[in-house]
C-alpha cells in the first residue's frame, strides 16, 4: 500500500507537469482542475486515480490525490517544455526523504512514463477533465492495435534481455566476420533503438544517436542501459503514437534474429526457443 500511495502521489506531479507542455507555460487557470487516469505495475496500468492539481504558471506544482489518508508532495522536479522531458522525485506528505523518482513525457495532453522506487517500477497515464475534446479522435480499433504492439514489444524485448543477460561477458566482444558488429554492438545498437523510436512515438522531434553502442560496449553497462531503455519504451507502448511503435517491434525483431545467430554459434539456446 505505501509504494502504491507514492506512486499515485507522484502522478499527482506528473500530471500538472505534463499539461505545462501542453500549454506551452499559460497561466495556472489553465492547468489548475481535477484529472483522472491509471496506473500500475509493468506495462499494463489497472488503479484508476482522481487527482486535484495547481501550478504556479512558473514551474511549480503542487496537488493532492483524493480518497488516499497519504497524500505524496513533490521534493525536487524538472521539466523541459521544448521536448517534454520531466523528472521529479516525490515522498509522502511530512517526510524527509525521497522516495521515488518519476521520468516522463509529455504528449497531446496527456502524461505518460515510469516511476521507480524500494527496487520497483510502473507506469502511469493521466488527463485533464475536458482534455479530450481537444485531442483528435482515435479511428475504429486504434486502441486494438497500441494493444497489439505493446503485447508483442514486451515479448522480444524480453528476449533479448534475457539474450543479453544469457550470453558470458567474455562473449561481448565477439563477432562472426570482420564486417559485422560484436554481440555487444548489436545489443548496444538495439538499446540506442528503443530510445529513439520511442522518443517519436511520445511526440519528441528525436534523432537517431548511437551513444551507446559508441560507448562502452561490456556486458555490466550494456545490460543495464538495455533496461533502461526497454523500461522508458515500455511507458510509450502505453497510449504512444503506433507508427513508430510499429517500427520499434519490426527493428527489435529484426536484430533478435541476428543475436539468435550469435547466440547459436558460442553454443547457446537462444530465449525464444
Amino acid at each position: 500500500m505505501r509504494l502504491r500511495s507514492l506512486l499515485l502521489a507522484c502522478l499527482v506531479i506528473s500530471s500538472a507537469v505534463s499539461v505545462a507542455a501542453q500549454s506551452g507555460g499559460a497561466a495556472a487557470d489553465s492547468l489548475s482542475g481535477t484529472w483522472i487516469g491509471y496506473m500500475g505495475p509493468g506495462a499494463t496500468p489497472q488503479f484508476a486515480i482522481t487527482l486535484e492539481l495547481k501550478f504556479d504558471g512558473k514551474g511549480a506544482v503542487s496537488g493532492t490525490l483524493l480518497g488516499l489518508p497519504s497524500p505524496g508532495e513533490i521534493k525536487a522536479g524538472t521539466f523541459d517544455p521544448k521536448t517534454g522531458a520531466l523528472k521529479l522525485e516525490a515522498a509522502p506528505k511530512g517526510d524527509s526523504g525521497v522516495r521515488l523518482v518519476l521520468e516522463g513525457t509529455v504528449v497531446l495532453g496527456a502524461a505518460t512514463g515510469r516511476v521507480s522506487g524500494d527496487n520497483q517500477t510502473g507506469v502511469f497515464k493521466i488527463t485533464k477533465k475536458g482534455a479530450e475534446e481537444s485531442v483528435p479522435a482515435k479511428p475504429p480499433g486504434a486502441n486494438d492495435t497500441v494493444v497489439a504492439l505493446r503485447k508483442n514489444f514486451g515479448e522480444v524485448s524480453g528476449w533479448v534481455m534475457k539474450a543479453a543477460e544469457l550470453a558470458p561477458a567474455d562473449k561481448y566482444n565477439y563477432r562472426p566476420a570482420p564486417t559485422v558488429r560484436t554481440f555487444g554492438q548489436l545489443v548496444a545498437h538495439v538499446a540506442d533503438s528503443y530510445n529513439y523510436y520511442c522518443a517519436r512515438a511520445a511526440g519528441r522531434d528525436a534523432q537517431w544517436s548511437d551513444a551507446i553502442e559508441k560507448g562502452a560496449t561490456d556486458k555490466a553497462t550494456l545490460v543495464q542501459k538495455l533496461k533502461q531503455a526497454s523500461e522508458a519504451c515500455n511507458a510509450s507502448y502505453v497510449g504512444g503514437q503506433a507508427g513508430p511503435l510499429l517500427e520499434n517491434v519490426g527493428h527489435t525483431n529484426l536484430h533478435y534474429g541476428n543475436i539468435i545467430t550469435y547466440l547459436r554459434i558460442l553454443g547457446l539456446t537462444p530465449p525464444s526457443s
